[in-house]
């Protein structure tokens, strides 16, 4: 639910698609009853401050946008490519420079990551019956990372990258 006395154009097209409930009027602190989680972002310090101190009262999550001291959680700014998960936070200083960092983040990590880390989780289960020494799988999942498996992923070799990752397993130690 959002409560504010105007949205964004975003926000009103979550609420024109039924995807979030709003109320178009101003805060009050009985909006916070029933809640587990709570975003505080009026642009005023002391509506905040309030919201933030009932939520701590309360045992309700807070996240309060302009002051992490009051949070009880934070927001990291998160880049995602498949099963990769890299999150940035600035301890909310910057919440500019999070997403910045975030959208550098993604143009740095491409599609590519996601498709190695499938084929990983694929051969996972078979290195780790076939190489059965720590060390010597640690060196082979090192050989694999170290090869150029993002470039043939980057260029959609797929084919390309599993024909090497098959060698370099039929060539590790047992």
């Amino acid at each position: 639910m959002v409560v504010s006395p105007k949205i964004t154009s975003f926000l009103n097209t979550l609420t024109e698609k039924k995807k979030i409930i709003f109320k178009k009027r101003r805060f009050n602190l009985t909006d916070l009853n029933g809640v587990y989680l709570a975003i505080s972002a009026t642009g005023d310090r002391k509506i905040n401050f309030l919201i933030s101190s009932y939520c701590h009262r309360k045992g309700i999550l807070v996240n309060v946008v302009d002051s992490p001291k009051e949070c009880n959680f934070i927001l990291p700014s998160v880049a995602r490519r498949g099963n990769l998960t890299i999150a940035v936070s600035t301890d909310g200083m910057s919440p500019a420079l999070s997403k910045k960092i975030r959208r550098d983040i993604e143009q740095k990590f491409g599609a590519e990551y996601a498709k190695l880390l499938r084929l990983m989780a694929k051969l996972r289960p078979e290195v780790l019956r076939r190489i059965k020494n720590s060390k010597a799988r640690k060196a082979f999942f090192q050989k694999v990372i170290q090869a150029d498996m993002l470039d043939l992923l980057k260029k959609n070799k797929e084919r390309q990258a599993r024909e090497k990752i098959r060698a370099i397993l039929d060539n590790a130690g047992s």
